[in-house]
């Protein structure tokens, strides 16, 4: 069964992208984390509609630009 919270090395897998961009994104506040102490968890839902609203912002921004 796979859980549905994410540490950042499970969230580099899962994005596909390097553990200091997933660093950065929390720094600026641009992801959806929780902090337990150090340690930074991610619900793999609210990653995935992070995700969804990302692609909607990008299509918008497209169209705008078309």
């Amino acid at each position: 069964m796979e859980s549905n919270m994410l540490d950042v090395k499970e969230l580099s897998k899962y994005l596909n992208i390097s553990i200091s961009l997933i660093r950065k994104l929390v720094r600026n506040k641009d992801i959806p984390y929780n902090r337990i102490g150090v340690k930074l968890l991610f619900s793999r839902v609210e990653i995935d509609n992070w995700l969804k609203r990302q692609r909607n912002d990008n299509e918008i921004e497209r169209d705008k630009n078309e």
